[in-house]
């Protein structure tokens, strides 16, 4: 598995991966969908979360839903999203709590990333992500969805609108530098 990494750093002092489209933001979680505003990025990770975490415990469930990559999956994702959902809160080492949440892309299945907010809030951090039944998360709490966007839109200006905006828990991260190197690296 080819990926190019960036020498910008997380919170962790992992660095980050790139996005197919380069640069190391992958998508945007903006103000109009009741979250803090902030750019969606992937880092390499480690076995509990990020690009490794999600090749290890997703990558055959990605690949096998029609996805070149997991890359590409979160990269899609990130960009076509049409709902995102309350997801769990779990202690943090500083005794704090850390929200998670369901950034998901609906269609024969809840395409979904599991995101959550850097500590310093410059971005949201994939902490995994999964094809999941549509079942997956019609429980959580809805955050927003673009359906409601477009019933409101739809209510306003009597025209339909298209939606433009189309998973585990575990540590969050941060950027420290803010140099990219671009370099190819291999997955195994």
């Amino acid at each position: 598995m080819e990926y190019c990494i960036s020498t910008i750093m997380d919170q962790n002092g992992l660095p980050f991966v790139e996005a197919p489209s380069g640069g190391i933001d992958f998508g945007y979680i903006t103000m109009e969908q009741n979250l803090p505003p902030a750019p969606i990025r992937l880092s390499i990770g480690d076995r509990s979360n990020g690009l490794m975490h999600i090749e290890i415990r997703h990558g055959d469930q990605i690949r096998k839903a029609g996805f070149g990559t997991v890359v590409g999956f979160v990269s899609y994702v990130a960009q076509n999203y049409n709902c995102i959902k309350k997801g769990s809160a779990y202690n943090n080492s500083g005794n704090g709590q850390n929200q998670t949440y369901l950034v998901q892309l609906a269609d024969k299945h809840n395409n979904t990333l599991w995101v959550q907010l850097s500590r310093d809030d410059t971005y949201w951090n994939v902490n995994s992500a999964g094809v999941l039944s549509k079942r997956y998360g019609r429980n959580k709490e809805n955050i927003w969805s673009a359906s409601e966007l477009q019933n409101e839109e739809s209510a306003s200006s009597n025209t339909s609108q298209p939606a433009t905006n189309a998973d585990k828990e575990a540590g969050s991260n941060g950027t420290v530098s803010d140099v990219s190197v671009r370099k190819n690296t291999t997955f195994s």
